[in-house]
């Protein structure tokens, strides 16, 4: 989508000028005016509801549509929008969707899906919420019908398959180029994955990212020795299980979250294989867990709160442009 720093180095003119035009002020020259109307005109801008929706407040009240409380992504990310909204003196109205617990089999019905949200948007729009902000609980495309309602409406931990919503997500592909290139540089070639599930978003863009590195550095990418497992501790343990058996010179193994790199310490710790020394072992998350394996977990901390505020920020300012926010490597004693 064209934005209004675009439109003003077509026409070279001010921001201040295609402002006051799509604004309909009468301070612009009429031969100004139609030029910039024509090249609107050419490029298909609209205006963005976002971009403007805040600039007449009247609630000071912004929605928070969450899919559940219980992901352990979504407290730190609502903890980063509050820390902005309330700075912005905003008040907050929260919906537990509980699709993990209450709407576990929603994921693969759209319709069900789509019901549930509409019902929460319409809620939240029925008590004149200046904004919406919806927090996913895992990266996946989600449709929202957008022709429904005429408030700024953001999304932070999932991607909108419609355009005219922006969203803030973690950088899942150079984040996991980060770690690869870590391993490779302390040697590793040999290099297996515990994967998460195979139709996961973060699963195809982190391995793609493990991909490219390895590509880089010219060493061969063996799909023998990618597992795919349910981001729990027992599907670690079961991969890591698969993994040995298909291969004994393993030389590290990328687990895709710390929960699975948790399950494979249990099945090296039982085989007398010892983690950061015999075969480097390294996560993604940075949960609480990973400080507290012996030895210590190397891993990517995902900056949750980042990206909490970069949302809100997002919605406030009416910020056109999509974020990737990259994770940050916590180098500890697994390599």
């Amino acid at each position: 989508m064209i934005t209004w720093k675009e439109l003003a180095a077509r026409c070279n003119v001010s921001i201040a000028t295609v402002s006051n035009i799509l604004n309909g002020k009468s301070n612009v020259g009429e031969e100004t005016r139609q030029r910039v109307l024509q090249v609107i005109k050419e490029t298909g801008y609209r205006p963005n509801i976002m971009a403007r929706g805040l600039r007449a407040t009247k609630t000071k009240t912004i929605g928070l549509i969450v899919e559940d409380l219980t992901a352990f992504s979504s407290p730190w990310i609502i903890e980063g929008i509050m820390s902005i909204l309330e700075e912005k003196d905003y008040r907050v109205v929260l919906e537990n969707l509980r699709l993990y617990t209450k709407h576990v089999d929603c994921w693969d019905n759209k319709e069900k899906f789509s019901h549930i949200i509409n019902t929460a948007i319409n809620q939240m729009i029925s008590i004149k919420v200046d904004g919406i902000i919806y927090i996913a609980g895992h990266a996946r495309n989600i449709y929202i019908e957008t022709n429904k309602f005429d408030i700024p409406f953001v999304m932070t931990y999932a991607f909108p398959e419609n355009k005219d919503i922006q969203s803030v997500n973690i950088d899942d592909l150079t984040s996991a180029m980060q770690m690869t290139e870590t391993l490779i540089k302390n040697g590793k070639k040999k290099i297996a994955f515990i994967a998460g599930k195979e139709d996961n978003l973060h699963t195809q863009f982190r391995l793609q990212g493990c991909k490219k590195t390895l590509e880089k550095h010219n060493i061969a990418f063996n799909n023998d020795l990618v597992v795919y497992a349910d981001w729990e501790r027992d599907g670690g343990v079961e991969a890591t299980k698969k993994l040995l058996e298909k291969s004994n010179d393993i030389e590290a193994i990328f687990c895709f979250n710390d929960l699975m790199a948790a399950g494979c310490y249990d099945v090296l710790l039982e085989k007398n294989i010892t983690p950061g020394k015999d075969i480097s072992i390294v996560g993604f998350d940075n949960r609480m867990v990973s400080e507290y394996l012996k030895p210590s977990l190397t891993t990517m901390e995902i900056p949750l709160e980042q990206i909490g505020a970069e949302t809100a920020k997002m919605l406030l300012e009416g910020n056109l442009q999509n974020k990737l926010i990259p994770c940050k490597l916590i180098l500890r004693d697994s390599i």
